[in-house]
């Protein structure tokens, strides 16, 4: 069963649409379920005192690089469940140390990667992973949670921000030149 699957009513209409928009949460191939997560940004302020002036001068340095904090969990099934992706049917495993393990794998790899959350409206994000917690107690067997921080992975300063205007320029010639062609060949067609 999807989670979208919860979403309809018998009828086929929509219960609840942010049900309807929910996806399985993940970190680049590790599946995982969510507790609960938030996201922290703002503006990055430098306030500027002067001496003799009574106003400060607050000065913009652009968005905060936005952190994403995660609790997540892996849990022990009542047996095996097959989903059809490899590494999404560790989580719904009998043992639960297959998706933990895969998780901490992920988690530590030190590599960039996509992090889906359930809530988040638009897809993925590409973020890296600069802490995280795992906890186990023996009284909750078969049961683990993970603390998670991702933070955005963003732009390195000396690579060049994608040229959007320099794409679309680029594609409109090779539509240019595609159309010219297609109109000269059915020009020769008709004389």
């Amino acid at each position: 069963m999807k989670i979208t699957d919860l979403a309809y009513d018998r009828e086929g209409r929509i219960k609840n649409p942010w049900r309807a928009d929910l996806q399985r949460a993940r970190f680049r191939r590790a599946y995982f379920h969510i507790e609960g997560n938030a996201f922290d940004t703002g503006r990055r302020v430098v306030m500027h005192e002067f001496p003799k002036k009574s106003l400060p001068y607050a000065e913009d340095m652009g968005r905060r690089a936005i952190e994403f904090t995660v609790r997540g969990y892996c849990i022990s099934y009542p047996r095996d469940v097959s989903t059809g992706e490899d590494e999404g049917s560790l989580l719904y495993r009998r043992d639960y140390r297959l998706a933990r393990d895969f998780l901490i794998e992920e988690l530590t790899s030190g590599e960039p990667g996509k992090l889906y959350l359930p809530t988040r409206k638009g897809g993925e994000v590409t973020v890296i992973c600069p802490r995280y917690r795992m906890t186990e107690e023996e009284r909750l067997g078969g049961y683990c949670t993970f603390d998670m921080t991702f933070v955005e992975l963003g732009v390195a300063p000396h690579e060049a921000p994608p040229d959007i205007r320099g794409e679309v320029l680029k594609q409109f010639e090779q539509l240019r030149d595609q159309t010219i062609k297609k109109l000269s060949q059915s020009e020769d067609v008709n004389v």
